[in-house]
């Protein structure tokens, strides 16, 4: 009987072994993420290729999925991940401007991504967002992509006296030092503006012209390019700090990734875009190195003005 007692409880025992249920703690994350334009626009498709690599590098770790502007109106999509209704958010610093007027400093820099991250200079930029954007700065892209003044006329010794450019708030002060009206209106509108003759301009990077048909109206495209086309891509930062630290550092090698990536794709864009607009029939005209040094010395400036302990930190790191 003592027998038959011990082998029921080795057999009670065995069982709980053999047929003990696992328990697996799901180690993916799905991440919402919100892009300032369509996956169709040349200045959204290398954020979509980046995501599409963390997904395969960083599967079973992390799952991004986007939206666009169609979901989550673009100059909306910043207070949407500050507020933590989106995880996510690809979009110019420029559009939050308001509640991080340092945010574009990086549009001012000849350093790279990648050397800012080296340098310290991405410590600064990062602790910024945490404190005044509730969001973790991952990196940036389309840095190094030069904005342009295009006309449907030709301007007058490096002046442009009354010519009526559309503008944006980083420029309008630059556009103003040269002659002209600056004016608000969205891309979208530019295109029947051009068109009507409402306008005789506007700013706009190297970028997208052909793509928007802009070039139908277009004529000349002056430069020196000046300050960089910079767009973040931004987590917020609640939910950075619920992330597991595999996923969190996933998503960090993606971005040091990306870092060494895009200058490559930038390299042959930039050419593509040139080739594409020569062939529309816009003229290149250099104004000499004064027109840009004039531009980013105005923007310096009102940054400057805003914060000037950590603009001055910021310049030493972002230019050489």
């Amino acid at each position: 009987m003592r027998f038959f007692r011990v082998a029921m409880i080795s057999l009670a025992v065995l069982s709980l072994l053999v047929f003990r249920p696992t328990f697996s703690v799901a180690s993916e994350v799905k991440l919402k993420a919100a892009s300032f334009l369509q996956a169709r626009s040349v200045y959204a498709k290398y954020f979509f290729r980046w995501v599409d690599e963390v997904n395969s590098h960083c599967e079973d770790k992390v799952k991004i999925s986007i939206v666009g502007p169609e979901a989550v109106k673009s100059l909306e999509q910043w207070r949407a991940l500050k507020d933590g209704v989106i995880d996510m958010h690809y979009g110019p610093p420029n559009y939050y401007k308001g509640v991080l007027v340092e945010g574009d400093v990086t549009s001012l820099a000849n350093t790279t991504a990648a050397e800012q991250r080296k340098n310290g200079a991405w410590n600064i930029i990062n602790k910024l967002h945490n404190e005044k954007m509730n969001a973790w700065y991952l990196t940036h892209i389309i840095d190094g992509v030069r904005f342009f003044i295009y006309t449907v006329k030709p301007e007058s010794n490096g002046r442009f006296e009354n010519f009526r450019l559309r503008s944006t708030p980083i420029y309008d002060e630059f556009f103003k030092s040269l002659g002209a009206h600056p004016v608000r209106m969205s891309p979208p509108a530019l295109y029947t503006a051009l068109e009507r003759n409402t306008v005789d301009g506007y700013g706009w990077p190297l970028w997208g012209v052909t793509d928007l048909g802009w070039h139908k109206h277009t004529k000349y495209r002056y430069g020196p390019g000046f300050f960089s086309a910079v767009v973040n891509i931004l987590v917020n930062f609640d939910r950075w700090n619920n992330l597991l630290e595999s996923q969190r550092q996933c998503l960090t090698e993606m971005s040091i990734w990306l870092e060494g990536e895009f200058p490559k794709w930038r390299i042959i864009e930039n050419e593509e875009q040139v080739a594409a607009q020569k062939i529309a029939g816009i003229t290149y005209v250099d104004l000499g190195v004064e027109f840009s040094n004039l531009a980013h010395q105005i923007h310096w400036d009102a940054l400057m003005k805003a914060n000037p302990v950590t603009i001055s930190a910021l310049r030493t790191l972002l230019v050489h």
